[in-house]
This record gives structure tokens, sequence and C-alpha cells, in this order.
């Protein structure tokens, strides 16, 4: 079978779609891949960091600690966007306009007030909003409760 020949899917798209190996998506070589098991349920992983990352939902542990508060957590990301409302930091600029934020999540909502991209759909009229709260709350107008 040809791998290249038709195909629609660039090298670098198959390196991300199979996780940075650069084989076809869906493809895993026997040999290559050990299977890490959690032993506390029925999550396995590929890969070793993963694994130890969920451990950490059984276990509580938080390894991360802020050194301004007492705040920790279980992901180095979430640690240093914490640290920015400490420091004033905001490294994440809008690419529409003047805007940065000290968090990611914190810049994705915001534009999407340029994209106008509405994420929530109510499931009985046409209404759509980007924030779950306000699809909740709109929800009450046809009696429904919360999804």
């Amino acid at each position: 079978m040809e791998r290249e020949g038709n195909c629609e899917w660039t090298d670098d798209e198959r390196r991300i779609n199979s996780g940075g190996t650069g084989d076809w998506p869906g493809f895993t070589p026997s040999s290559n891949k050990v299977v890490h098991q959690c032993p506390h349920c029925v999550y396995s992983t590929t890969l070793l960091h993963n694994l130890k990352r969920h451990i950490l939902k059984h276990t509580g542990e938080k390894p991360f600690a802020c050194t301004y508060c007492s705040y920790t957590t279980t992901r180095k990301e979430l640690l240093s966007e914490h640290v920015n409302l400490h420091t004033g930091e905001r490294p994440f600029a809008c690419p529409y306009c003047s805007y940065s934020s000290s968090h990611k999540n914190i810049l994705r909502r915001h534009i999407r007030v340029h994209t106008g991209e509405k994420r929530y759909s109510c499931t009985q009229c046409p209404f759509q909003t980007d924030s779950k709260p306000i699809l909740n709350n709109h929800y009450k107008k046809h009696d429904i409760s919360t999804v």
C-alpha cells in the first residue's frame, strides 16, 4: 500500500494525530508500545508521563505549590498560570486587539468575542451563546433543568 499517493494528510498533521511519531493515525507498532495500566482503575496509556499524572487523581497529591500562597495543583502548567495572578504577568495576547490575559482559557473565551463563536446551543430553540451559565439560565424559559 502506498503511503504518500492520495494522502490528504500533511506530514505535520500525521505527526500531530499520531502522537508525534509520524506514523499513520491508528497505527500502533506492537513492538514499541508498552501499555501502562493504572493500578486503581481501568485507565491505560502508552505514555508513562500520562499515567503518572493520572494517578495523582487517585492519590490526591498535588506536587506543584505556589510560592506566594497556599495554592497547590497536579500540573506545572496550571501553577505557572496561577503565579501570573501574583506577578501581574499577562503572557497570553489576543491576536485581534491589545487584550492580554494571565490564563490561556480566559484568552480563549475573550477571542470568541471577536470570532462570534457560540459553543452552546439550546436544544429547544435556535438560541446560542458562548457561555454555559447563560445557556443554563436560558433553559429556565423552557422549564428545563440545567444541563
